[in-house]
């Protein structure tokens, strides 16, 4: 029985994850949770898995009898290190996520990593930390898995390129000139994948797919002139790998985030999704149109760039983002932030969590004065 840890276990990572414990009976002895405010929701399922520690990092939590309890991001690190386990999954949203990111791998704990802003924001640091503890970090994003699965045996100078598959979103035939016209419910109303209000706005302007295609840089070591993207609406096709011979092979399921996190704490396990149906199956490929969605093309900028132009991008979207979900501003503004933001000087690489929260800060106040 796998001993694991669910950071961010109320959000839609950590509620995939549950349910598929809870209906396919896999072997995992659930010992740790953590949410952000939900503590509800976080004492009921405590009691369901019968968790040895819980934590909520932005609220009070009531103490539960037989179960160990803890509040803030301190004592999430403190949960951490009360605990044995196997794995972690953190599926901590945003930034904050970095600061689970670093303490588990710390507690020598492997990683399996939903939290796709740990890899942007601290780089080549996270993974001198993986290294420096003994502990690995293993890919949730369903690109980055599917990649994962696909580069296993393979040797790395057969590989020519990674493709990283995007459905498009919402917007992916929609005029430039219309798109003042888009509300945050139009944002919302992604065609093909549920996932959290963040993600889903960042999956329209595909600053989502941008986010993906810095983290492949670092997961697979691979340059910006070795990734690919192609818009994919189906989103059947979940990555790719070109070899050097010419070939391309992909990884091919429904939309189901099931299997890149059940896969990422443990393998060997049937029946996670459904199979895939090819009947009156159709599959379309474009290239993206970097014109109305210029926010993909920084990403292939800033991994040109280096320093710390990857933790100001994220920053800047996330400042973005939010003040576009409380419609402050419009849709078009959202991507000036950003790409403005950029426009400034990110020369500095990141050595230290405190160096990556100093810069952290300045780029969202950069990014606020943009507003």
């Amino acid at each position: 029985m796998k001993r694991i840890i669910i950071l961010g276990c109320t959000g839609s990572i950590g509620t995939t994850t549950l349910q598929a414990i809870r209906n396919k009976a896999l072997p995992f002895q659930v010992v740790g949770l953590s949410s952000n405010t939900r503590s509800k929701e976080l004492l009921s399922l405590a009691r369901e898995f019968k968790a040895e520690a819980i934590c909520t990092t932005g609220s009070s939590l009531t103490e539960i009898e037989g179960v160990k309890t803890f509040a803030g991001f301190d004592g999430l690190e403190e949960m951490l290190q009360s605990l044995e386990a196997d794995i972690v999954l953190n599926a901590i949203a945003g930034f904050e996520g970095l600061k689970a990111s670093l303490a588990a791998l710390k507690c020598g704990f492997n990683l399996a990593l939903a939290n796709k802003e740990s890899v942007v924001c601290a780089g080549s640091y996270l993974f001198d930390v993986a290294r420096q503890h003994g502990a690995s970090i293993i890919p949730v994003d369903s690109e980055h898995s599917a990649i994962w699965e696909l580069l296993k045996g393979r040797d790395p100078d057969s590989v020519s390129s990674l493709i990283l598959t995007a459905s498009g979103g919402p917007f992916r035939t929609l005029a430039k000139e219309n798109f003042t016209a888009i509300t945050v419910e139009k944002a919302l109303a992604h065609p093909t994948w549920n996932m959290g209000r963040k993600i889903t706005i960042d999956s329209a302007t595909l600053a989502n797919k941008a986010l993906e295609v810095i983290e492949a840089s670092y997961l697979f070591n691979v340059g910006a002139d070795q990734i690919e993207v192609v818009i994919h609406p189906q989103s059947i096709v979940h990555s790719m790998v070109r070899t050097t011979d010419g070939a391309v092979y992909a990884q091919m399921g429904n939309p189901d985030m099931t299997l890149p996190i059940i896969n990422a704490l443990g393998e060997g396990h049937s029946s996670l999704v459904s199979p895939l149906d090819f009947s009156n199956l159709s599959l379309n490929f474009y290239k993206p149109d970097y014109e109305r969605f210029p926010i993909l093309g920084l990403a292939f900028s800033i991994l040109q760039r280096g320093g710390s132009s990857a933790l100001a991008f994220n920053a800047a979207d996330e400042i973005a983002v939010h003040a576009f979900l409380r419609k402050t501003i419009s849709y078009p503004k959202m991507i000036e932030v950003v790409q403005r933001t950029l426009e400034h000087p990110w020369n500095e690489t990141v050595g230290s969590l405190e160096e990556t929260l100093a810069l952290d800060k300045r780029a969202r106040n950069i990014a606020r004065s943009y507003l």
